[in-house]
């Protein structure tokens, strides 16, 4: 039996089935909350990779500190950052909440010392102008001591750290204003940091009615340079060398640097002449003297000083002379002379201007003529000048018509030496 006699198997059709393929891609949508989640990461790892220590500081004032902006410096670089900025509970300051890194995180001792660099933008620091648009930086000086998260932070840079040890406390008492003299301003001697200004008030006596306005001033004996390396640097040895200073005239000013448009500072300087006065000691606080118009008015009293009317009387007298001399008529006469004698040369000089050309060419023709002589002397005697004893006379004929020839040169370039005569060299 053949295979075509073999029966048909029955085919049976089986349908076609679709299938579905997902991708692992949850779509655009996602993009953004997943970026979001992978940058939150990244400074989470950076976060805990790199560490910091969070510390405190308070300060008296926000001075413009602002978190994530203001940074902590160390030798001009940023090793912090201000993350929180609030009032303490009492009112009292303001806590500064701040991270700094591990690098720097081994300076942070009680010693160590945060101020602020440029919370009082002046003229006298013209690098603190520029926080008034970028805001101030806190600055880091390390010190020695314990370990520690918590300091207290000064409003500018202090003048001395307090391992050199503590200041000396004097007063002076100025007549009048002082002006906007601020506390922690710079107290400096012939230009000299010595201290700083701790206190700033006004006294008024009943008695005199009397008006006074008392500044202490914190003044530091490791800034007072005493020659000698035997000798005390304390505060006794301060104490006795302003007594002598102010007997030979040391007094106390109120100073602007800049002049006039600066900051307001106390200043120590030698004034010649001033009356005899010592080192007093009053309510516990030696009081040093001070300079006679202190204050403002020391430099109105400059200005009041000033001989303007005298000055003016001068220069009015300079000017009624001066219009004397110009109208004199004997100024009036010698002008007039002189123009007349000018005239004068002005007309000899045409006159004798075309007599010269004359004459030049009166000279070139005898200079001519002599050199023709010489030349026909030459030929009529047949023979060198030298043979016949007549050398020496031709050599003067040629010298004369070489002088007459200069001289025409001379008088054709210079026709004034007619009148004035050659110049003398």
């Amino acid at each position: 039996m053949s295979d075509n006699s073999q029966p048909q198997l029955a085919r049976r059709t089986v349908p076609a089935q679709a299938s579905t393929h997902r991708s692992w891609w949850p779509g655009w949508i996602w993009a953004v909350p997943i970026a979001a989640l992978a940058i939150g990461a990244w400074l989470l790892f950076r976060f805990l990779t790199q560490g910091g220590t969070d510390i405190t500081i308070t300060f008296a004032n926000a001075y413009g500190i602002s978190p994530d902006d203001t940074t902590i410096q160390y030798r001009g670089m940023d090793v912090g950052k201000v993350s929180a900025v609030s009032l303490q509970k009492n009112g009292d300051g303001v806590e500064v909440k701040a991270t700094i890194q591990d690098s720097a995180a081994k300076f942070l001792t009680n010693g160590t010392i945060f101020w602020l660099k440029g919370a009082k933008p002046s003229l006298s620091d013209l690098s603190s102008l520029g926080s008034v648009l970028s805001g101030p930086k806190i600055v880091m000086e390390p010190g020695p001591g314990k370990s520690t998260t918590h300091f207290n932070g000064l409003a500018r840079k202090p003048i001395l750290p307090a391992a050199h040890g503590p200041p000396v406390l004097f007063r002076v008492r100025f007549d009048g204003p002082v002006g906007n003299l601020s506390l922690g301003e710079i107290v400096k001697l012939r230009g000299f940091p010595l201290g700083e200004v701790k206190a700033i008030a006004f006294d008024y006596d009943p008695r005199t009615g009397a008006i006074q306005t008392p500044v202490t001033l914190a003044l530091y004996p490791a800034l007072f340079h005493i020659q000698g390396a035997e000798v005390r640097k304390d505060s006794d040895a301060l104490r006795a060398a302003l007594e002598r200073l102010v007997e030979e005239g040391l007094r106390a000013q109120l100073d602007r640097d800049p002049p006039l448009i600066g900051s307001y500072e106390v200043g120590f300087e030698m004034v010649p002449g001033a009356p005899n006065e010592r080192l007093v000691v009053v309510n516990g606080l030696p009081q040093i003297p001070t300079a006679p118009g202190g204050g403002l008015q020391s430099i109105v009293d400059r200005f009041k000083n000033v001989p303007i009317d005298q000055i003016g009387q001068n220069v009015l007298g300079i000017t009624k002379h001066l219009d004397a001399l110009v109208s004199a008529p004997q100024l009036k006469d010698s002008l007039a002379q002189l123009d007349k004698s000018l005239q004068e040369i002005h007309r000899t000089l045409e006159d004798v201007s075309p007599k010269i050309d004359k004459l030049v060419q009166s000279l070139r023709d005898t200079a001519r003529q002599l050199d023709k002589a010489s030349s026909s002397v030459d030929k009529t005697l047949g023979g060198p000048a030298s043979q016949t004893g007549l050398q020496e006379t031709l050599r003067e004929m040629k010298d004369a018509a070489r002088s007459v020839r200069s001289l025409a040169d001379y008088l054709e370039q210079h026709p004034e030496a007619l009148i004035s005569g050659k110049p003398r060299d």
